[in-house]
């Protein structure tokens, strides 16, 4: 009985070269990989691996259109470019569409970047993808992923760096369909209870408390509470309307007015900045902010040697000092660290016993929380008024039913 063939063969040498034998059930093609022990041999063999793991049986593409001699490598490069100057606010600041490319290009280069950009096919598109898998991603995710490779090579097929035909052989491959493919299901985001929320602000910083009160009040977005600021809000009403400067569908021309009710004004008069062009919640504030109580409840004395040695160690012009505002990020991984505190603090009182741990959750839930409780009191559409969606089907999503009527509905003819 013959030795049954390795699903994934492994490099020989011949004549100081790495050659890999490939087959598909019927020939043998041998592929030159490059010189012996090279690094060009060992990512050359890398994608042909990853490429054989979802279709074990394919050999390698030879007769691809022509769209040039560019690598993949210069293909990125170019889009990368592109990307810093295109994807960027009225300010000047770039949005977080240049941040996801850089990490997609990132996994690109390590598996096909010496490849040649005419070779970039749908084989090696779910070689990527599954490679996005194995990192454990959502199927959500994975598939936003893969279309931002797409368009990568979409643009490049539009600057005529590749052929077009390379993007519309990507075009072939669909994305993972839920309950078919073998990823993992993000579970979908829903409103945070109010419990968490209580429990997690006596462990944030003053300044992210006041926003989490602040978003949970308006249902604003984690990027508008981070970019509050005077000049920016009418005050000439009971109820004051915030119009962020640059909002999620502003590059649209859509208008985004968000109103301010007498609870959160009171928030934020107390974080009231010195100019109106300055954030309510500032980062270099909340540094300040914490060094005066650090040397507030400082125990011993400020010895002189102390004042001295603090002088000769301190920094003159830091490399990084602290933003003038919070942004999405920052905000997140400040909550995500309330909430660790919050339960080490229970964890603590617990002991030895079972403590009733706070979850995780997120800025993002706090403005489903508030869609949530708007729609219970005063119906979908004014929930979708309250979050500024032109759909009602959009603020669906956000808003989460009320079961409440639905179980006196089966009370009482159930």
């Amino acid at each position: 009985m013959p030795r049954p063939r390795k699903p994934i063969p492994t490099p020989r040498r011949h004549k100081n070269a790495a050659v890999l034998d490939i087959y598909d059930g019927t020939r043998r093609r041998t592929v030159t990989l490059g010189p012996w022990g090279s690094d060009e041999a060992s990512r050359e063999y890398a994608r042909l691996v990853a490429e054989l793991r979802v279709a074990p049986h394919a050999l390698p593409a030879s007769d691809h259109a022509a769209g040039g001699h560019l690598t993949v490598n210069e293909i990125l490069l170019a889009f990368l470019r592109h990307a810093d100057g295109h994807y960027v606010r009225p300010d000047g600041t770039r949005t977080h569409e240049v941040a996801e490319y850089r990490l997609v290009s990132r996994h690109v280069r390590e598996l096909y970047g010496h490849t040649p950009a005419a070779e970039f096919g749908p084989l090696a598109l779910k070689a990527l993808r599954q490679a996005f898998v194995g990192r454990d991603w959502c199927r959500r995710l994975v598939n936003q992923r893969v279309n931002r490779v797409r368009r990568m090579f979409k643009w490049a097929a539009g600057e005529e760096l590749t052929a077009f035909a390379v993007y519309q052989r990507l075009t072939t491959v669909a994305g993972l369909q839920k309950g078919r493919a073998a990823v993992r299901e993000a579970p979908p985001v829903g409103p945070v209870a109010a419990d968490a929320v209580a429990a997690t602000q006596p462990h944030l910083r003053p300044e992210v408390a006041a926003m989490v009160g602040v978003q949970l009040l308006t249902g604003m977005r984690p990027g508008e509470a981070c970019a509050l600021r005077p000049c920016d809000i009418d005050t000439t009403g009971p109820v004051w309307l915030y119009r962020p400067p640059q909002h999620k569908t502003g590059w649209r021309g859509k208008a985004r007015v968000i109103a301010i009710g007498p609870k959160a004004q009171a928030i934020l008069f107390a974080f009231t900045p010195p100019e109106p062009t300055d954030h309510y919640f500032s980062p270099r504030r909340a540094v300040v902010r914490l060094h005066a109580e650090r040397a507030a409840a400082r125990k011993t004395p400020r010895y002189p040697s102390h004042v001295a040695r603090n002088a000769r160690v301190r920094v003159a012009a830091p490399k990084r000092l602290p933003a003038e505002k919070y942004d999405g990020t920052a905000y997140g991984h400040a909550v995500t660290r309330g909430v660790e505190k919050a339960n080490e603090r229970r964890r603590r009182l617990a002991g030895e016993g079972i403590f009733d741990p706070v979850p995780h959750w997120h800025p993002n839930q706090l403005r489903h929380a508030h869609a949530t409780e708007v729609r219970r009191r005063f119906g979908l559409e004014a929930a979708q008024v309250a979050l500024g969606h032109e759909r009602a089907d959009v603020t669906q999503v956000y808003a989460e039913r009320n079961s409440a009527l639905a179980i006196e509905i089966a009370a009482e003819i159930g």
